[in-house]
């Protein structure tokens, strides 16, 4: 804030003190800083999405292959070409459509690079559910 008082106006130095002391002891000389107190993030484990369902996962990606048998991949619902498969369990399944299996066409994730584990596996429980 700047005052200017005006020189030799013809009033004295203590009238024109007077009127402007007040002024001066009610400026404020400096700008309190507000404090924000950002509160501690807290970390949640989020429950893996699923964008797609496994019919939809196996429509997309699974049915060039598992439709014909082509480069002997066992077709849906054929009972007797998922037999040894599923003999070894579900977690068997769920490995080989996430790493695929080495020294066959069925590569790591099959044709479904975008495809989360969890879509894969929703993949693998329509199709074993499709020989049931």
């Amino acid at each position: 804030m700047v005052l200017l008082v005006g020189c030799d106006s013809g009033q004295d130095n203590e009238s024109t003190a007077a009127k402007v002391e007040p002024l001066i002891k009610t400026t404020p000389t400096a700008v309190e800083e507000e404090v924000v107190v950002t509160p501690k993030a807290e970390v949640v484990k989020a429950e893996p999405e699923i964008s797609m369902n496994g019919e939809q996962v196996y429509n997309k990606s699974c049915v060039s292959c598992h439709a014909s048998g082509a480069a002997g991949a066992p077709k849906l619902g054929d009972t007797t070409a998922w037999k040894t498969r599923i003999e070894k369990g579900v977690e068997s399944l769920y490995s080989s459509a996430i790493n695929g299996v080495p020294g066959t066409a069925m590569m790591v994730k099959g044709t479904c690079a975008v495809c989360s584990d969890e879509e894969l596996k929703a993949a693998v429980d329509y199709m074993v559910a499709k020989i049931n």
